[in-house]
C-alpha cells in the first residue's frame, strides 16, 4: 500500500523548491547585471590601454620602451599578422568586453576587435596607425575556478536555503500534528493547550470542540429520549394490557380509555419522530403568520378561550410545517400548564419577527425556567402530566433552525409567555 506524504514532507518540498526557484532566479538575474558591468568597466580600461600601447608603439625612446616592456609582462603586446582562431567557447564576458571595445575604438567597424579563447582570453584590437599590427590584451582563464566557485556557492546555498525550508515546514506543521494528536481529546471536551499554534489552527480546534460538543449533546438526547420513551409508553401499555387480560374491551367506557391511551400513545411517537427529524429536510418558503396563526386557533378545542393579536398579514420565510408544530407546541404547553384567557400575539420590532403566546397560569419555579427545552423535562415535573416533554425543545429547535430563538420567562402578576423570534425576511426587489 502506497503511504502518502506527511503534511511536513509536503511543506518542506514546496519551500525548497521556492527558494531554490528563487535562488537561480536571482543567480541568473546577478549573472546577467555582472556582465553589463563587467563590460563597461572591463571594457573602458582595456580601450584606455589598447590606446595607450598603440601610442607608445609609435615612439622609439626609452622611455616608451620601459613602459611597453611593463605593459607586456601585464598582458597587453603588440603583434602582427592574423588572431588565431578560438580552440574552446568564448566567455560572454569576454565577449562583452570586446564588444565595448569595438564601440569604443572602432565605432564604424566594431566587428575588427576579435576576442580569442585558447583558452586564456585574448582581446585583439587593429592599431590605429600601422596595418596589420595588433594591439593584443592578455587575460588567463579563470572559467575552472569560477565554475567551481559557482558550483559550491550554489551547492552552500541550497544547504541552507534546505536548512531553512525545513525549519519553517516543522514551525509551519507542527501545530497541526499537534492538533491531529488531540482530536480525540478536544472531541471529548478535555482542555488541550494549543500555544504557539496559528489562528487558523485554533479555529479549526474550536471546530472540534464544538462538534464534540454537539455530538455529546446528541448522545445525551438520545439517552434521554429512549428513557422518556420507555416511561412515557409504559403506563398506557401497562393499562391495555391489563384492559385485555380483563377482557372487558367490550365495554363502551373501557374502549373509549383504551382509544385514548392509544392516541396518548400516537402522540408521543409522533413528538419524538418530530425531535429526531427536527425539520431540517423541509424547505424554506414565504408564508403569511397571521393565517397560520388564525388556522392554529381555529383548530383548538376552546377556540373561545384564545386571542390573537396582531396585523392581519405578516409575511415571513420559514419552514411552514416545522413552524406550525412549534407554534402549535406552545399553544399546547400554554393549555396544559397554563389558565385561560390564552392570547397568541404576533408582530415585529427591532429585533424582527415574534409570535408570543401568554397564559394566566402560575408560571413556572424561576429555578426551573433556565432548564425549559430539554428533553422531557415539564415544568411541573409531575411524570403523570399529560405530554412528553418534547414541546418546548421543538420549539427551541425550530427557532434555531430558523436563525432566530425561542424565549420563555413568567409575567409579572402571573402567568407565562413563550416569544418565538424569526429574522426579517430578505427585501424583494
Amino acid at each position: 500500500m502506497n503511504r502518502k506524504p506527511t503534511t511536513f514532507a509536503l511543506v518542506l518540498a514546496l519551500l525548497a523548491l521556492a527558494l531554490l526557484l528563487a535562488l537561480g532566479l536571482s543567480a541568473v538575474l546577478s549573472v546577467h547585471f555582472n556582465r553589463l558591468i563587467a563590460a563597461d568597466i572591463y571594457g573602458r580600461l582595456a580601450s584606455a590601454a589598447a590606446v595607450t600601447t598603440d601610442e607608445l608603439a609609435q615612439r622609439h625612446d626609452a622611455g616608451a620602451g620601459r613602459v611597453l616592456a611593463r605593459l607586456a609582462g601585464w598582458g597587453v603586446r603588440v603583434e602582427t599578422g592574423s588572431p588565431p582562431p578560438s580552440t574552446v567557447r568564448v566567455a560572454p564576458v569576454a565577449l562583452a568586453v570586446g564588444r565595448q571595445v569595438g564601440e569604443q575604438l572602432r565605432p564604424d567597424d566594431p566587428a575588427r576587435v576579435v576576442v580569442v579563447q585558447t583558452p586564456d582570453t585574448h582581446i585583439w584590437v587593429p592599431s590605429a596607425h600601422v596595418p596589420g599590427q595588433w594591439i593584443v590584451m592578455s587575460e588567463p582563464s579563470n572559467r575552472r575556478r569560477l565554475q567551481a566557485s559557482s558550483v559550491g556557492i550554489a551547492v552552500l546555498a541550497g544547504l541552507i536555503a534546505l536548512a531553512l525550508a525545513a525549519l519553517l515546514a516543522r514551525l509551519l506543521t507542527q501545530p497541526i500534528e499537534r492538533l491531529a494528536g488531540s482530536a480525540g481529546a478536544l472531541l471529548a471536551g478535555e482542555p488541550v493547550a494549543l500555544d504557539g499554534s496559528s489562528r487558523e489552527v485554533e479555529r479549526l480546534a474550536q471546530a472540534f470542540r464544538e462538534a464534540g460538543a454537539r455530538l455529546r449533546g446528541s448522545a445525551r438526547e438520545r439517552e434521554l429520549m429512549l428513557a422518556g420513551i420507555s416511561h412515557d409508553l409504559r403506563t398506557p401499555l401497562a393499562r391495555l394490557r391489563l384492559a385485555l387480560e380483563l377482557g372487558d374491551a367490550a365495554d363502551l367506557r373501557r374502549r373509549e380509555a383504551m382509544v385514548s391511551d392509544l392516541e396518548e400513545l400516537d402522540a408521543a411517537l409522533e413528538q419524538c419522530l418530530a425531535f429526531v427529524r427536527d425539520g431540517r429536510d423541509e424547505a424554506p418558503g414565504a408564508i403569511d403568520l397571521a393565517t397560520l396563526a388564525g388556522q392554529l386557533l381555529g383548530s383548538r378545542q376552546e377556540p373561545d378561550a384564545w386571542q390573537l393579536d396582531g396585523p392581519d398579514s405578516l409575511r415571513v420565510v420559514a419552514r411552514p410545517r416545522l413552524l406550525r408544530r412549534a407554534i402549535g407546541n406552545l399553544m399546547d404547553n400554554a393549555e396544559r400548564h397554563g389558565a385561560a384567557p390564552f392570547r397568541v400575539a404576533i408582530g415585529r420590532d427591532a429585533r424582527g419577527v415574534f409570535v408570543s403566546i401568554v397564559d394566566k397560569g402560575l408560571g413556572v419555579p424561576e429555578l426551573l425556567l433556565p432548564q425549559l427545552g430539554r428533553p422531557f423535562l415539564r415544568g411541573d415535573r409531575a411524570r403523570s402530566t399529560a405530554g412528553t416533554g418534547l414541546g418546548i425543545g421543538i420549539a427551541m429547535r425550530a427557532a434555531e433552525l430558523h436563525g432566530g430563538a425561542l424565549e420563555l420567562a413568567n409575567v409579572s402578576g402571573g402567568g407565562f409567555v413563550a416569544t418565538l423570534r424569526l429574522p426579517d425576511p430578505p427585501p424583494s426587489h
